[in-house]
């Protein structure tokens, strides 16, 4: 009998293989398990640190503490909606413009940069929901605390 294929393989081989941008750890743990080849919570975390070291996936960190993980195919920026919570590259170069207006106006040479705009995606503005994040996308606990926020008095 074969050696059984590494969760880390597996999961870059499930990123490129969907349409899906900005995976969350769940969201991979749910894919594997759909796909045959369970594996819990830990070796996936254990799994993407070992890809993004290999430089096949990036991080991207939001506000939100979640890490999310997309294949390393290049630089890109991210819209982040804070209605769904849907992470989508921002399709423009606009950016790459700024930071050149940057590095003349300052001198500075720019190695790098990150940058999520944040705001209300389309879907969200059709039907109406704002920028304050949808309680449907939001977890238990941020819910609870959102609760305890707005009915506390203050000092």
């Amino acid at each position: 009998m074969g050696r059984r294929p590494r969760v880390p393989a597996i999961v870059a081989e499930v990123m490129r293989d969907q349409e899906h941008h900005a995976w969350t750890l769940e969201e991979l743990e749910a894919a594997l398990d759909a796909r045959g080849t369970p594996a819990d919570f830990s070796t996936v975390f254990r799994a993407m640190g070992r890809l993004e070291a290999e430089g096949v996936v990036c991080k991207v960190e939001l506000a939100d503490g979640r890490a999310r993980y997309e294949l390393g195919t290049g630089h890109h920026d991210h819209l982040h909606c804070e209605s769904c919570g849907r992470l989508t590259p921002l399709p423009c170069r606009v950016v790459d413009a700024a930071v050149a207006e940057v590095e003349a106006a300052t001198g500075f040479a720019v190695s790098g940069h990150r940058l999520v705009v944040t705001g209300t995606c389309r879907p969200c503005q059709s039907s109406g929901t704002t920028s304050a994040r949808h309680p449907a996308a939001e977890e238990p606990a941020q819910r609870a605390a959102s609760r305890e926020e707005a009915t506390w008095p203050g000092p």
